[in-house]
């Protein structure tokens, strides 16, 4: 059974991540963690002539830190990825299920192992493409701008420079050990991406209709991210996960408590529907 489950996954891995959507998925999103780094890079050298003519060149105020795409907040590459991301996320292989029930090829899986195997696979092959259509083009963007920003550690001095509130999430690493602070940040968009593309596969239980079930997860993030307008100036802790997952603060401090319990909730949701409903429904 453990061979047949390994075998099941390699499959369905194989399937998600070497399809035309996750290759076009992943070159828009790529496109726009380039455009990102190609702004920062010209503004990093931008301020560093302005810099040398004041004769204060300020060092610590520009890092590689504050200039790759989860450290800035300007470029239209930054506002593009992280506003998509949740659609990103779905489209290499979030509407895959509903696909292959459509056209039989669940049943055929199904007779040669089991519902419980293909749904778990299912599952995991899913949450894995839309965890690396993400992190693929952030590990890009880091490296690119890190070949031409210096990553000088940030210093408090420049807090103005560096919007990474006291109290939010991880942020005493990030002024001392900010190369940690961001692979942490890289993980942590991994497994949120993962997830806003199992809600996709969750959703195909419901809707008959490959356009919504691509689209729903986006909408539902976008109104969790809106909603937290009628918060302002009651609530500082962020709600959005359009904006904590940013490594760096882009309107409220990230709150360690809220980020697990909505990850929580995500998984529960999005796993709890998938099996349950998966290995009920009659599929011979």
């Amino acid at each position: 059974m453990k061979k047949t489950f390994s075998r099941l996954l390699a499959i369905e891995i194989k399937k998600a991540i070497k399809n035309k959507f996750f290759i076009a998925t992943l070159g828009i999103a790529t496109t726009f963690s380039l455009f990102s780094a190609w702004y920062m890079i010209d503004h990093y050298r931008f301020q560093t002539f302005l810099s040398s003519i004041d004769g204060n060149p300020m060092t610590n105020a520009s890092s590689l830190y504050n200039h790759w795409i989860g450290g800035e907040a300007m470029s239209l590459g930054f506002t593009l990825f992280f506003t998509l991301l949740p659609l990103i996320a779905v489209l290499p292989y979030g509407w895959s299920y509903f696909i292959e029930d459509k056209n039989g090829y669940v049943k055929t899986v199904v007779i040669r192992s089991n519902k419980w195997q293909y749904f778990l696979s299912k599952y995991l092959a899913t949450f894995i493409a839309g965890g690396l259509v993400i992190l693929i083009p952030l590990v890009v963007n880091f490296l690119l701008v890190a070949s031409f920003v210096p990553a000088i550690t940030p210093s408090m001095v420049y807090s103005l420079r560096y919007p990474v509130m006291i109290g939010s999430l991880w942020s005493t690493l990030f002024y001392t050990y900010p190369l940690i602070f961001v692979l942490l940040y890289l993980i942590l968009n991994f497994i949120f991406a993962g997830l806003f593309a199992t809600m996709s596969l969750a959703i195909s239980f419901f809707l008959r209709n490959r356009i919504a079930i691509i689209l729903t997860p986006f909408f539902l993030i976008m109104t969790l991210h809106y909603s937290r307008t009628f918060l302002a100036y009651r609530y500082y802790n962020e709600i959005s996960p359009i904006n904590y997952l940013h490594a760096t603060c882009v309107e409220n401090a990230a709150n360690a408590w809220i980020i697990t319990g909505q990850g929580l909730l995500f998984f529960v949701l999005t796993f709890g529907i998938t099996m349950k409903l998966g290995v009920k429904r009659e599929i011979l």
